[in-house]
């Protein structure tokens, strides 16, 4: 497999894991603790398969799709530590869209449309 194509793999993982975090981003406990865990173990390591092409990870759609991960990743702060901590779901709902173009734009930009998601299918 290609450095694109991982990377492009690790993005859908990502990806997969927002979208699950974005359903349960209302309800407070353990089981929201466990999903934000995934997400940043995801996005982590996201940020480190970008290191296989510095072409990508310098890539101004790979830079918009971090910093969108970052943004949605900032709203779950309060909850990272404490099961019961509040989450702007606001907030999320309207960073989670545009990940998702993120996302679209990096893998057309990687010439690899098959791997781009519909938003209204993937809510």
């Amino acid at each position: 497999m290609e450095p694109k194509e991982l990377i492009v793999q690790q993005a859908k993982n990502v990806l997969d894991s927002a979208k699950e975090l974005r359903a349960i981003a209302h309800k407070s406990g353990k089981k929201r603790g466990s999903y934000i865990q995934r997400y940043t173990a995801n996005k982590h390591s996201l940020q480190i398969h970008t290191n296989m092409d510095p072409s990508i990870r310098d890539s101004e759609e790979m830079q918009n799709l971090l910093k969108n991960l970052q943004s949605f990743d900032a709203e779950f702060n309060s909850a990272r530590y404490d099961f019961e901590g509040e989450v702007n779901i606001d907030q999320v709902e309207t960073i989670y869209p545009e990940i998702v173009n993120a996302y679209n734009a990096l893998v057309t930009a990687l010439d690899l449309p098959n791997e781009a998601v519909n938003i209204k299918k993937y809510k």
